[in-house]
């Protein structure tokens, strides 16, 4: 299989989980004139309807489908509450046998019947988050700077486009 069809097939299994989980989807979103994610999901947090939203969480996912990929220099930002690298399997157990897995992230591989699992753990629990950027800020960039978003609804989609 091709790095574009590997790269196709992963990004369509992140998709997919995240319009399941999360309020706001979005794909190829620009966090900063310089640094871009391949997927943002937000997730309201409880209370009222300004605290929801105060309190809500954000995941920024990258998707890498081999180590020339991951070690392109493109696409390794981890600027969320939660961070997500997904990839194949054994990508994912050749960067933790080298040491190469960045600090605070989730790595999430297809299991043998093609839904993604968690599969090495170094998000960073207690110890805060990485989001560096305010809750407006992210989800301006996910409504504005973004390639196509998704509301979802109770398993209602809705694609929004430029």
């Amino acid at each position: 299989m091709s790095r574009k069809d590997v790269t196709k097939e992963l990004s369509e299994k992140v998709e997919k989980k995240l319009r399941r989980r999360f309020a706001l989807v979005a794909r190829e979103v620009w966090v900063d004139p310089d640094h871009r994610v391949d997927f943002m999901a937000f997730s309201p947090g409880v209370g009222g309807r300004n605290m929801k939203l105060e309190h809500g969480r954000f995941v920024f996912v990258e998707v890498k489908s081999c180590m020339a990929d991951f070690k392109s220099g493109y696409g390794l930002t981890f600027r969320g509450d939660d961070n997500w690298l997904v990839c194949p399997r054994d990508l994912a157990d050749e960067l933790h046998d080298k040491m190469l897995l960045p600090l605070g992230v989730q790595v999430y591989c297809p299991d043998n019947g093609g839904s993604l699992r968690l599969r090495y753990d170094l998000s960073m629990r207690g110890a805060g988050s990485l989001r560096e950027d305010s809750t407006l800020c992210l989800l301006w960039a996910m409504l504005m700077d973004s390639y196509t978003r998704w509301r979802t609804t109770g398993g209602l989609f809705i694609e929004a486009s430029d």
